[in-house]
């Protein structure tokens, strides 16, 4: 089955979820999709790009096998129910080891290994790890030596290393030897997963030093591999490419657990994915080689693999691209179902639902610029949401307000109880922090955040990073971070600055100390402006919106920096507008009558990549 109207999601809903999902937790998944695939391939792990390369087929049953090993390695070593195991792998195979046997066994808390090592000890100290399974450098250089650190800061952590062989280090368990000895049919301490048994715990955010951390059920986990797969059909053989890292709900939930629950193959290019250049370069050649149907990724790769030579390729097998993260411009979904004659299927989600929560409709109507229908069994509530978190009610059909969802794909929750306010609502909402209408035919159409994240191609960046980096400069008195729209990233880091009283500053100079003082990369700002005064709202708190109208006409301006060398004008207004959210106002001068359907068409050319919408006018 699958959904074309907000109708048939409706009729789908009259048979409760538990009479129409029967497995309950990750382990159920695993044992049935291998009882019915089992010497189908599930995950085809490529070691590099090229033809020649070696590659890893996983069956379904080896999968199950060595997922059993792994849980059975942790409780051998004493980690059972309510323990955490963090995870510090690149996509191989045994990652999914990793991750799925700790679900099964503890609690799984995979982790971006590219945060450094005092972040990481960080949230495996508030996710109370007692164990790290992580990369030898054999795997991936960078991982081992932030591990040496944490295991400085965390005294008594079991480190289990993936990729060293046999060697002998006190305090420290070969990954592969310790599988070795365990049984591969049936778990040495079972574990009682109810849908409501806490599996893993996935921190929100990129940047900060302590991003919070969702609680993942099993039952949730369970409801989101099923219907995060129904738009495509469930007994379709299908094979994703999957570019996306485990320590991302992407590429964990929808990249991987939900195609091996429903019988599909996982193709992982190389361990890093998308941050291997050679994947980008090389895309369309694995989707030949390896009969690819659904090409997964977010829009900044999408933008690059499209202007990648397809030279002949045959891509035949290919049948949709699915993307999320953040909103994929509409200009480059055109140029895809254009070139490509396939669709590209837009969601929308978030780690608290789990994955997504909406999708547009393979089979039914795709609304580019929208994020499609609501999921089976996901409510999505537009609602006027007071600064305490109260639900005043909820707004007009059409009109912008808080994006709220609920469900039994929602977390019940972060592990520290302090970050459920404003977010964990009344009666079980969850408040995304993003802005949105619906139209009268379900569609979500997301106009913006109430919340500050800055969203670079899907990574989350928390802008008191930025700004707290900034305010400890000499000659910084205040700095506030936002997003500077970006027709490839969707947004890049920018920052505002006021100065001290007689104090000077460049404008290079505080972003050399950026660059210094933030350790994510993706978190330093591109640009640093010093400004006089600071917008301020009536209670003295920086004003935000003020400094994101800003930022967009900086960024339209220097979109449109090559009209000027061909005769044009362009002046830039950007303004709120009540149905779709931020707008930029293009006044083009310098065009003939006859001129100005082709300047209107060059202005929308430099500025179609942009998620924010804009209008042309003329003087």
């Amino acid at each position: 089955m699958t959904f074309r109207t907000e109708a048939d999601i409706l009729a789908y809903e009259r048979v409760p979820v538990g009479e129409r999902l029967l497995l309950r937790n990750v382990l159920d998944l695993l044992q049935d999709s291998a009882a019915r695939h089992a010497n189908r391939v599930a995950i085809r792990s490529l070691a590099g790009t090229g033809p020649n390369d070696p590659v890893r087929d996983i069956t379904y049953a080896e999968l199950l096998k060595r997922t059993i090993q792994t849980a059975n390695v942790l409780a051998a070593h004493g980690i059972g129910p309510g323990d955490t195991v963090t995870i510090l792998l690149p996509s191989v195979p045994e990652t999914f080891y990793a991750l799925w046997g700790a679900e099964i066994a503890a609690i799984a808390n995979p982790v971006n290994y590219f945060l450094n090592a005092s972040q990481i000890a960080g949230i495996m100290k508030e996710a109370g790890s007692r164990a790290l399974i992580a990369a030898d450098p054999s795997l991936f250089a960078d991982i081992w030596p932030k591990v040496e650190e944490i295991r400085k800061a965390i005294p008594g952590l079991a480190v289990f290393r993936v990729g060293g062989g046999n060697r002998n280090e006190v305090g420290i368990f070969e990954f592969e030897r310790e599988m070795s000895v365990q049984p591969d049919d049936s778990l040495i301490a079972p574990k009682t997963l109810e849908r409501d048994t806490v599996a893993a715990l996935f921190h929100t955010g990129g940047t900060t030093g302590l991003p919070k951390l969702a609680r993942h059920t099993h039952g949730a986990l369970a409801l989101a591999a099923w219907s995060n797969a129904l738009n495509f059909g469930l007994e379709a053989e299908h094979v994703l490419i999957n570019p996306l890292p485990q320590f991302h709900v992407g590429g964990s939930i929808f990249g991987a657990l939900s195609p091996i629950a429903n019988g599909w193959t996982v193709v992982i290019p190389t361990p890093l994915g998308a941050r291997n250049p050679n994947v980008v370069r090389d895309w369309w050649s694995l989707v030949e080689r390896n009969r690819v149907t659904i090409g997964g990724a977010v829009p900044t790769t999408l933008a690059a693999i499209m202007n990648v030579p397809r030279d002949g390729h045959d891509l035949s097998s290919l049948k949709c691209f699915v993307s999320g993260g953040s909103t994929v411009p509409v200009e480059l979904i055109r140029r895809i179902e254009a070139e490509l004659k396939v669709p590209v299927i837009e969601g929308y989600g978030m780690t608290e639902v789990h994955c997504y929560s909406t999708m547009n409709p393979m089979q039914g109507d795709r609304r580019p610029g929208s994020v499609g229908l609501r999921l089976p069994y996901t409510e999505v509530r537009i609602a006027d949401v007071a600064a305490d978190g109260t639900i005043k009610g909820d707004c007009a059909l059409g009109t912008i307000g808080h994006v709220l969802m609920r469900g039994p794909q929602v977390t019940p929750g972060y592990l520290d109880k302090r970050h459920d306010k404003g977010a964990m609502l009344a009666e079980g909402w969850l408040d995304s922090g993003d802005l949105g209408r619906l139209d009268r035919d379900g569609y979500l159409w997301l106009t913006g955040r109430s919340k500050d994240l800055i969203i670079r191609g899907g990574h989350n960046i928390d802008p008191i990073v930025i700004e707290e980096a900034l305010v400890r400069h000499p000659a910084v008195e205040t700095a506030a971070a936002v997003g500077l729209p970006d027709s490839y990233a969707g947004e890049l880091p920018m920052a505002f600055v006021q100065l001290k009283p007689n104090a000077r500053a460049t404008a290079e100079e505080l972003r050399e100390w950026c660059r210094a003082e933030i350790p994510e990369r993706a978190a330093v700002p591109v640009q640093v402006v010093p400004i006089p005064v600071m917008p301020l709202t009536g209670v003295g708190k920086i004003f935000k919106p003020a400094l994101r109208l800003d930022a967009t006409q900086r960024a339209f301006e220097a979109a449109l920096a090559p009209l000027k060398a061909e005769g044009l004008d362009a002046t830039v207004t950007v303004k709120t507008d009540p149905n779709y959210g931020t707008v930029g106002a293009v006044r083009l001068s310098g065009a003939t009558a006859a001129a100005r359907v082709s300047a209107e068409k060059r202005c929308s050319d430099l500025l179609g990549g942009f998620q924010i919408r804009h209008v042309v006018e003329f003087d």
